[in-house]
């Protein structure tokens, strides 16, 4: 009997669609009606994961993440003068290195690609452990501030990731989620599977869909108490549950693939080019944030929370 991989319920699940990852794999996308997680059945293999990242998957710009780390070093110093940043998914590290550049703070890097591991080891000088957070070894309590953004839906065990979050951080920490809002961001796989009665590609990777009753449960769970909760991404959201038009040619990227992937370049290339002043990309980051709207919604694609442990009474 199918068991949820979350909350471990055994009752029916409710099928949503096929979904299919890399070239002749096929899923079935489920709904737990205890949690109210939807996730992949089967669980993909650590094999068909390593072939839908491989290629160039960390080739971007750096001084986006950079202008992100100063802003969150000013952001932490608020907070404390010096203390312990992890960052969960840590990719090539620029994120951190502005943060270690621009406050007395000590960045610390969680990250599975080998590449960017080494990279932001070697050619930045961070502190990166590669693989899942639980491995790591850090000690209790070790961490002033946890930054997990966009990972989450990525994990094979994300339960574990958050216990793991959990054990590490001081009582009085902070524990920034942003995690794509599961209702919304699955909409696309089902509809074009009913649409087109094909097993839709995912194109984001996601393994699993949380709902905002999933990752309440989870948090009263596991024992963190709400600072604030947000919704972000409405625009795109509204698009995904039909509030706007979607685009003419969405379905495009959602066909399955024909033929098996090709092998891409896995070197890791990184412009060093600025093309745009550090007040330009800071603008845009909080350009990102501008439309984000207070409590959890469904019109929007992204939820956005500041978490902190529940201290027993």
């Amino acid at each position: 009997m199918n068991q949820c991989p979350l909350c471990k319920n055994i009752e029916t699940k409710l099928f949503l669609s096929k979904v299919n990852l890399v070239y002749e794999t096929e899923f079935s996308l489920l709904e737990c009606p205890e949690c109210g997680v939807i996730y992949f059945d089967p669980m993909p293999s650590e094999e068909e994961l390593e072939r839908f990242y491989s290629g160039s998957y960390f080739n971007f710009s750096r001084w986006h993440d950079e202008a992100k780390g100063y802003l969150y070093a000013k952001k932490l110093t608020k907070i404390k003068k010096e203390g312990n940043f992890l960052d969960v998914g840590s990719a090539l590290g620029f994120f951190i290195y502005g943060i270690k550049q621009n406050s007395k703070w000590n960045v610390f890097g969680n990250e599975f690609g080998n590449d960017a591991v080494v990279y932001s080891t070697n050619k930045l000088g961070l502190n990166v452990k590669e693989g899942e957070l639980q491995k790591a070894g850090y000690p209790d309590k070790f961490f002033d501030y946890i930054h997990v953004n966009n990972v989450l839906e990525h994990v094979r065990d994300p339960k574990t990731l958050l216990l793991e979050c959990k054990r590490i951080i001081k009582n009085d920490g902070y524990f920034f989620l942003s995690v794509p809002n599961g209702f919304n961001d699955s909409r696309n796989i089902i509809d074009f599977y009913n649409s087109e009665k094909l097993s839709a590609r995912s194109i984001s990777g996601h393994l699993y869909f949380f709902q905002k009753q999933t990752l309440l449960k989870l948090f009263k769970e596991i024992g963190f108490e709400i600072v604030y909760k947000k919704t972000g991404s409405i625009k795109r959201g509204m698009r995904n549950i039909g509030y706007l038009p979607k685009k003419k040619n969405w379905k495009k990227d959602y066909f399955p693939k024909t033929s098996p992937e090709e092998i891409k370049e896995t070197k890791i290339i990184v412009t060093d080019e600025k093309k745009y002043s550090d007040l330009y990309y800071k603008y845009r980051y909080f350009q990102s944030k501008f439309h984000d709207v207070p409590g959890l919604h469904n019109f929007g694609l992204d939820f956005i929370f500041l978490l902190r442990p529940k201290l027993e009474k």
